[in-house]
């Protein structure tokens, strides 16, 4: 639903141009499933303050007159609320408004919200991400690789995944975004995004570089006194971020938020496994050969061809095509630098310096990290009680040639992997 219904106050009753928003965005998700036949053409006749039910019987027609080509649940004589309870799309419990009250947006919004993820789940459309469980003594880890950004075809997830979570006490974070301190933050930033020794950007990169910095730094209204003051890796993410936005990939709709979003409505436990500071730490501690080589590779993603149409957005979204269908092997394929781990036979000099970088690169952002991300599941699965953990990391430190999974299996545990 569109961002200003939440702003102008989602208690009101829905309009009629509001409902017939939310049916549209619903007709587009289901056939955005590739599993609809065909869709009957039918004037619904909808009003100003509809009651819940009414609610219920407009969106259980159009889903009626939707033809799948999986089975949806719906028998012969079965009315729609029936349909509406039996599935969960409608529970009359925890504070639902009852069938005869005048129909919030609020509540509209959470049944077509539930409705859709039911639908997905039972067209098996849903993405299903890379999820397994871990069982030691009364504790219990689901290990979730997440995608850190992502769009709106991400969602819903599978139920599997939304059980786990629901499922766990605890759950377990690279960083807690949401909940940061701003000062903390400013603080930290300026202790590592920017060069405080004295020397600029000019001095740790080329001249070819440096230019090429400044020049996607002013399309972007940063002028170049600001560029020359900082980091390479803080400018790469500085221009991803635009990249981002420019191809409709947004941090606000990554796994992380929405698992972090959900944990603190809920009262849930966020236990952060890094935070901003150690991050920042790894990030400062490349080479300036790697910073360079990192921040040119952003740089030629954003200028390559148009810059308004860079190839940055096309890899992301590949990366959560793979997420969402679940495909492993795609996403080896896709990000090289989880399989490498000797250097090539025969390969010329400048090759193997940049294979020295690849080296550098995945030492530092995945080797290092990945054996104290494994030794801190190990110490959680160890602690007395019974808890039940929803560990949730960048899904690379999951799949590599030698990842947290493998560590843990050389630990002794039993992994399953939740398809």
């Amino acid at each position: 639903y569109p961002q200003r219904w939440y702003e102008a106050g989602m208690q009101k009753p829905i309009t009629n141009a509001q409902l017939r928003v939310l049916m549209a965005g619903i007709r587009c998700k289901l056939l955005n499933t590739g599993c609809v036949t065909e869709v009957d053409d039918v004037i619904y006749k909808i009003k100003d303050n509809m009651t819940v039910k009414e609610v219920l019987e407009i969106l259980y027609t159009m889903i009626k007159n939707t033809e799948f080509n999986k089975d949806i649940g719906i028998v012969a004589g079965e009315n729609a609320l029936d349909y509406m309870a039996k599935t969960g799309i409608f529970t009359g419990y925890e504070g639902e408004l009852s069938l005869k009250d005048i129909c919030t947006i609020e509540q509209a919004c959470a049944i077509a919200t539930r409705l859709v993820t039911y639908l997905y789940d039972v067209l098996e459309a849903s993405s299903k991400g890379f999820l397994w469980e871990i069982k030691s003594g009364e504790n219990t880890a689901y290990l979730l690789g997440s995608i850190h950004v992502g769009n709106y075809d991400l969602y819903p997830l599978s139920n599997k995944i939304l059980k786990a979570f629901a499922e766990s006490d605890v759950l377990c974070v690279e960083i807690d975004f949401v909940n940061t301190d701003v000062n903390m933050m400013t603080s930290l930033y300026m202790q590592y995004a920017y060069y405080t020794d004295g020397t600029t950007l000019k001095d740790h990169v080329s001249e070819e570089t440096y230019q090429k910095a400044v020049m996607v730094g002013s399309s972007l209204g940063l002028p170049e006194e600001t560029i020359a003051l900082l980091k390479p890796w803080y400018l790469s993410s500085v221009f991803s971020a635009y990249a981002r936005t420019t191809s409709n990939i947004y941090i606000d709709l990554g796994i992380d938020m929405r698992f972090l979003l959900d944990a603190y409505l809920k009262g849930k436990p966020v236990l952060e496994l890094e935070g901003y500071e150690f991050q920042f730490n790894v990030l400062d501690s490349y080479s300036d050969e790697l910073d360079e080589y990192l921040l040119l590779g952003t740089l030629d993603l954003l200028t390559e061809n148009n810059p308004e149409n860079n190839t940055y957005g096309k890899e992301v979204n590949l990366l959560l095509k793979y997420w969402h269908d679940g495909d492993e092997e795609s996403i080896k394929e896709n990000m090289p630098i989880l399989l490498y781990s000797d250097f090539p036979q025969n390969i010329s000099e400048e090759e193997k310096q940049v294979y020295a970088l690849l080296e550098e690169y995945k030492n530092k952002m995945f080797t290092q990290r990945d054996k104290r991300m494994a030794g801190l599941i190990d110490e959680l699965l160890n602690a007395e009680g019974s808890t039940t953990y929803f560990i949730m990391v960048g899904a690379g430190h999951y799949i590599s040639d030698y990842s947290v999974i493998d560590m843990l299996k050389e630990m002794g545990y039993e992994i399953n992997r939740i398809k």
